[in-house]
């Protein structure tokens, strides 16, 4: 059947039974594809950000988590390493050794631990920035564990030394005499030289690895601690260290020839000196003895008054003009005044040809030692009283007659006291006072050793002992010790030494002492200004001196010549208090301000000086103090641009504050 030709019912959707097949839709994609398409590119961009964020967030979230983990275990740690590090230092302040060694074993399993655990951040490496900070770390464990590897090392180097040295413990040589100790000791020396060599490297290493780290990426403080500023005090300490051991090697490698060890006798000339009557090297050559030491063991050989040997000294030298000026009794130059410089080896050098040329005395000599007062009386507080045959007994105690030990009274009087009758060889008892020392020293127990051997290394530090010697590595071993007397300038820094002479006045520096004030302006064209005022006191009233009254005389009337050694290029602008204007000269590479003062008994002196030093770092202000020899301890108070600070000055010393 044919249906109508009705265009309404063609038309119609629901009448219409044949539609085109190509107008249908096609069905939506289904699933994350189809909803990805779907999506406008603003979209798609911000989903991929979305996302890559949450990463970035989960993966910093799981690194900080990790981090936070270990720098937690590394806390803990680092107390237990701190608190192991203070108590191996107070052990070994305690001079107990071998708590020591077990603590720095424990020290070195507690820093690998460590290292272990510091290694877990070791993806650190791969991010930029944080990298440095983990090398950084990496470099300072480095550091750490070379460092205590030469710490360890070094306290098994002295271990068999301990008793020796002033540490609890037993060494490893016990037996036999003391002199069978010290030929052994002498002996085992050289095999420290290789552990020297070790101990280097290590330290060479801890310097590498620590100035791998720039202390510049750190800030100043974290939460109240140094941070850059440790890191930098860790460098430079490191950096001294190796300094340090290149630099003291060669004194132990001396030591053995210097102590007559390796089979090599020596013979030294002492020279006493009075530092009672102060002279520029610590006192006036009072006395002298031959000494042969061997394997550590002294013999003395003879002992004889300085005026002995003057009295058979038979050149002819004029005293030198500033000497002679002052020292108006005499004409010529006696070997008991050659001590003129403050520098020991130059006044040795002046001194030791001239006495070489004298008869009789010898000519193998190896060097020169000079102590002073303080040396026998330090070695009696130590070793109690010695008797000396034909003598009596000699002590350290304080003799109520000077207010003074009783050993610096009694050879006073021996030595110095008039008498009606001639005396000979006034000073012969030198030779059995050492001799009785040395015994007692010897024979004494090997508890008292360490005491001994604090007291010498005490008595070189402060300028009492010093060392000349005729072989070159001998000296340069003696000058890195700073045993040498020597004075030499300071680069770049201030410099300050009062060198006084003692050319009148009998004993009278046993009751005299000197302060010291200075102030210091800031840096202004080149140079600071300076005002320097020296205060001498004489505390006891006057001895009589008179001849014919035959009473001993200690204390007069003090006639000192006084230099003060500044840098070179110094110019003074005003001076009080010396007879004459100061007068300014140059030696030894310094500026010398020159003078001469009186001082009574029970009086003062004071000298005021204001002058200018060439000086060009303006922002600290550094100073080396030198003390001459012969002088216990110089207060001084130092006025740095209204900044004060007081010091009490027994050796060297090297002052620095900010401007």
């Amino acid at each position: 059947m044919t249906l109508p030709n009705n265009p309404e019912l063609n038309d119609s959707p629901e009448t219409s039974v044949a539609p085109d097949l190509e107008q249908i839709p096609s069905s939506p994609k289904r699933g994350f594809f189809g909803w990805w398409s779907a999506r406008k590119t603003w979209q798609k961009i911000a989903i991929i950000l979305t996302l890559v964020f949450a990463i970035l967030i989960g993966v910093s979230a799981t690194l900080a988590l990790q981090t936070y983990r270990v720098l937690q275990s590394l806390q803990a740690q680092s107390t237990e390493v701190r608190a192991l590090g203070q108590e191996t230092y107070g052990h070994f302040k305690a001079q107990s050794l071998l708590p020591v060694q077990d603590n720095l074993n424990k020290i070195d399993e507690k820093l690998n631990t460590m290292r272990s655990t510091y290694q877990q951040l070791s993806f650190y490496r791969s991010i930029p920035i944080a990298r440095n900070y983990y090398l950084d770390g990496e470099h300072a464990f480095a550091a750490a564990q070379s460092g205590l590897s030469a710490a360890r090392k070094s306290i098994d180097a002295i271990v068999p030394y301990a008793d020796v040295l002033g540490f609890s413990g037993e060494g490893s040589f016990q037996g036999g005499t003391a002199e069978d100790r010290l030929k052994i000791i002498l002996e085992t020396l050289d095999k420290i030289t290789p552990i020297l060599d070790e101990i280097a490297a290590d330290l060479s290493t801890a310097e590498s690895e620590l100035a791998l780290i720039s202390a510049d990426r750190y800030p100043e403080a974290i939460e109240g601690i140094q941070v850059r500023a440790s890191i930098l005090q860790a460098q430079d300490f490191s950096s001294a260290a190796v300094d340090a051991v290149t630099e003291y090697r060669p004194v132990i490698e001396q030591l053995p020839s210097i102590a007559g060890g390796r089979g090599e006798r020596k013979k030294y000339l002492v020279l006493f000196q009075n530092d009672a009557e102060l002279r520029p090297t610590g006192g006036f050559l009072t006395a002298f003895a031959i000494i042969n030491v061997e394997n550590g063991k002294v013999e003395p050989e003879k002992s004889d008054d300085i005026y002995e040997i003057d009295k058979k000294y038979r050149s002819k030298l004029p005293i030198p003009e500033e000497l002679g000026r002052y020292l108006t009794t005499e004409k010529r130059w006696n070997l008991r005044d050659m001590n003129t410089s403050p520098d020991f080896k130059v006044s040795m050098e002046q001194f030791f040809p001239e006495y070489s040329s004298v008869p009789g005395e010898p000519t193998n000599v190896d060097g020169i030692i000079a102590v002073d007062t303080k040396v026998l009386t330090d070695l009696l507080t130590v070793l109690g009283p010695v008797e000396v045959p034909g003598y009596g007994l000699f002590s350290s105690k304080t003799d109520p007659r000077c207010d003074c030990p009783e050993i610096i009274y009694i050879l006073s009087e021996i030595i110095t006291r008039p008498t009606p009758y001639l005396r000979d060889d006034r000073k012969g008892v030198l030779g059995p006072l050492m001799r009785s020392v040395l015994t007692k020293s010897y024979s004494s127990p090997k508890t008292i050793w360490p005491e001994l051997f604090q007291t010498g290394l005490n008595n070189i530090a402060d300028r009492h002992i010093q060392f000349y010697f005729l072989d070159e590595k001998a000296q340069a071993a003696a000058e890195t010790l700073n045993a040498a007397g020597r004075i030499t300038p300071e680069p770049s820094a201030d410099f300050l030494a009062i060198v006084n002479t003692n050319l009148a006045g009998a004993k009278s520096n046993l009751f005299v002492t000197y302060e010291v004030e200075q102030t210091v302006s800031a840096p202004e064209n080149g140079f600071i200004t300076k005002q320097l005022e020296i205060t001498y006191k004489n505390s006891r009233k006057s001895d009589n001196c008179n001849l014919e009254a035959g009473l001993l005389c200690l204390n007069s009337t003090l006639k000192d010549w006084t230099r003060i050694y500044v840098p070179a290029g110094s110019e003074v602008i005003t001076s009080e208090g010396f007879k004459e204007d100061a007068r300014i000269s140059e030696e030894l590479g310094f500026s010398v301000i020159n003078g001469f003062f009186s001082l009574e008994p029970l009086g003062s002196a004071k000298i005021k000086l204001e002058y200018k030093v060439p000086y060009t770092d303006e922002s600290t202000y550094t100073l080396k103090i030198w003390k001459q020899g012969g002088i216990d301890k110089v207060p001084y108070l130092l006025d740095t641009t209204g900044s004060q600070e007081q010091l009490e000055v027994t050796k060297d010393t090297t002052y620095s504050t900010a401007f």
